[in-house]
């Protein structure tokens, strides 16, 4: 299903041109508002299991909340990170910026990976008028089978991990996935939509929020 959304990897490139200050909003690092819809970690219909603004912040977003697969079991599920971009942005890339393949960070408090599988930051970047702006971040816990390294750059829908088998007491009571929204300039948002469809909107970065709140 999420075929429809991916992007070719071999297109994303880095281009160093400035923003121009003719209409630029007074917002320092995100001078234009660039925001961008997180969507849903999953191919299928899900629901929030644990829903914004209660659930327990423990990687250090905004916000969190917990996704499942509706009337399914998540384990060994295709993750994607699946962020889509809100005019004026154009498009929408992810910078890995820990919790790789090759510098995997344990999801469960005990340090144990066999408790709940791992944490990836993935760092959301929007490109408007030649440039890529980084404009927040969201970090994706209890995955398995990471596919990308640290630093790795990816487009706007790519699957980089599996929901992961393992879990116990420490960690979970079900499989899921655990979702925290950062946003770099101000706060992210969250809808806690569910049921939810796979293009249904989750959570938003970006813009000028100037407190947690739903998403408009």
């Amino acid at each position: 299903m999420k075929m429809a959304w991916r992007s070719n990897a071999a297109m994303l490139v880095t281009v160093a041109t400035l923003l121009g200050a003719d209409g630029a909003l007074a917002d320092g690092t995100n001078p234009y508002h660039l925001e961008a819809n997180v969507v849903s970690p999953f191919d299928y219909t899900g629901v929030v299991t644990s829903p914004a603004p209660y659930h327990h912040v423990v990687y250090g977003g905004d916000t969190s909340f917990d996704v499942a697969i509706q009337g399914m079991s998540t384990g060994g599920q295709k993750v994607w990170f699946d962020v889509q971009p809100i005019s004026p942005a154009t498009d929408i890339r992810g910078v890995i910026l820990s919790g790789g393949a090759n510098a995997r960070v344990p999801a469960c408090a005990n340090g144990n990976p066999a408790s709940g599988g791992y944490v990836v930051q993935v760092e959301v970047q929007a490109y408007h008028l030649g440039t890529w702006t980084p404009i927040g971040w969201v970090k994706y816990a209890h995955v398995d089978n990471i596919n990308v390294n640290n630093g790795a750059v990816i487009p706007k829908a790519f699957s980089f991990a599996t929901a992961s088998w393992n879990y116990d007491g420490s960690c979970s009571t079900a499989p899921h996935v655990h979702m925290e929204p950062y946003n770099y300039r101000h706060y992210a948002c969250y809808t806690n939509r569910s049921p939810f469809a796979y293009y249904d909107t989750l959570a938003r970065v970006g813009g000028g929020r100037l407190g947690l709140q739903m998403c408009p």
